[in-house]
């Protein structure tokens, strides 16, 4: 699940039978999926994303699924309660929520109980790794503008604290570690 500038540049795994869901954000974002639908480059899309984007994904046209755009306007207006976008001429308000907070936004809708492990933002700990996939800390989550970490965060706590969902590894609530 991916936003064509998160998404991949190379692709270690490529097992056929993934599925790779589109997380649409603005328009150009649905002509990039169309491209990499119908194994087309996409001409001057470059231009309009943050940061480069993959010319192709290597799956099959029936592996890819897009994200109801709704899923992401309960997330940000519903569940985080940000303000709608609106149009602004420098800047962003801090209103896109994460895609992990989206996925379990998602995950919450598919299933009955969800479960959640290592994952959550430990800001305190110096070099705390942001993803299980690269080496990035999570201090860069502070350093962008579009996601409110601090917000997202007492979601979490709050979904954890409720029952909603269940923290395995402590990683948002460690029910289980001394304090």
């Amino acid at each position: 699940m991916s936003y064509p500038e998160g998404t991949p540049l190379r692709w270690a795994d490529t097992d056929p039978h993934s599925v790779f869901v589109a997380v649409i954000y603005k328009g150009v974002d649905l002509s990039w999926i169309s491209g990499m639908i119908r194994k087309l480059g996409t001409f001057w899309d470059w231009f309009f994303f943050w940061q480069r984007v993959p010319q192709e994904i290597p799956l099959d046209p029936s592996r890819f699924r897009l994200l109801n755009p709704d899923v992401l306007r309960q997330t940000a207006l519903d569940f985080l309660e940000y303000p709608k976008p609106r149009w602004r001429p420098w800047g962003w308000d801090q209103n896109v929520p994460t895609l992990g907070v989206t996925a379990l936004s998602l995950a919450s809708l598919l299933c009955d109980e969800v479960s959640l492990a290592g994952f959550g933002y430990n800001l305190s700990q110096q070099g705390a790794p942001l993803h299980y996939y690269d080496s990035l800390p999570t201090s860069v989550m502070q350093q962008q503008n579009m996601h409110n970490v601090d917000k997202e965060t007492q979601f979490l706590h709050r979904l954890v604290r409720e029952g909603v969902v269940s923290d395995l590894t402590g990683g948002i609530h460690c029910s289980f570690c001394s304090s």
